[in-house]
């Protein structure tokens, strides 16, 4: 019985190769001429929202979002959005979620060397070599950029993908220093079930299913100065942290 399961896992996991053998090519070319003026970069994030959200649909996620007190974002407004970071499946998730703001993400550099996709991912978003210091400097100035041209910015503050062992890694200050310096509002994201149907330390795991997902009342910078900066950092981990403690003991109960 075990092996059936495993097998029909790996067949899962072989039709999201395969799907976005086609997906990428797909959305990536018919994203490629809105990615060279900011003014356009809402239509190719537009294309960019289709592909994650054709990824859920066809791996058999969805999702349910709980709000807290029913904020409605403001369109005109710009955000930084953080969240707990298991699978590339959470990039989908927040393409999904963030569907009135156009954004980009601060990922790793390494993608960019992937044939084709890697030019759209890198005009599409921040890259950063987390192992070289002056990467890191440089960062910070592309998403000062980005951040004056308006848009929103989604970090994961963990850093990446954390090793499964680990409940939430620390945070890193980048998203709340940015947050800061420019008295832009975090919107704190947790987002459940992902570590175990699409872990990213396995291939014989996982299953399709719900996502529940938490999205966090924004938190404002305005009157905040960089001595904040750590008192925020502890806030927002204090915040998820007890959502993804909730959602465990949810499982228990359930």
């Amino acid at each position: 019985m075990r092996i059936i399961q495993i097998l029909l896992i790996l067949l899962w996991r072989i039709w999201f190769f395969l799907i976005n053998l086609f997906l990428v090519p797909l959305f990536a070319a018919v994203s490629i001429p809105f990615l060279f003026k900011d003014k356009y970069y809402p239509i190719a994030y537009w294309f960019h929202q289709i592909w994650a959200r054709s990824n859920l649909f066809l791996m058999g996620f969805w999702y349910e979002l709980e709000k807290d007190e029913k904020e409605i974002l403001d369109k005109n407004k710009q955000y930084i959005i953080i969240s707990n970071h298991s699978s590339i499946m959470d990039i989908m998730l927040i393409f999904s979620l963030m569907r009135n703001h156009p954004m980009v993400f601060v990922g790793k550099e390494e993608l960019a060397k992937l044939p084709f996709f890697g030019f759209v991912y890198k005009k599409s978003n921040i890259l950063i070599d987390r192992k070289s210091l002056s990467s890191c400097i440089k960062v910070f100035k592309k998403i000062q950029k980005k951040v004056d041209s308006g848009k929103s910015i989604c970090l994961f503050p963990e850093g990446g993908v954390p090793n499964p062992s680990i409940f939430l890694d620390r945070f890193k200050s980048g998203a709340f220093f940015i947050a800061i310096i420019n008295k832009i509002p975090i919107i704190p994201f947790t987002i459940a079930d992902i570590k175990t149907k699409f872990p990213s330390n396995s291939i014989v795991k996982g299953s399709p299913g719900k996502i529940r997902i938490k999205q966090h009342h924004s938190i404002s910078t305005q009157d905040l100065s960089l001595k904040d900066k750590d008192s925020l950092k502890e806030k927002c981990f204090n915040i998820i942290k007890y959502q993804l403690k909730k959602f465990e003991k949810e499982n228990i109960n359930k």
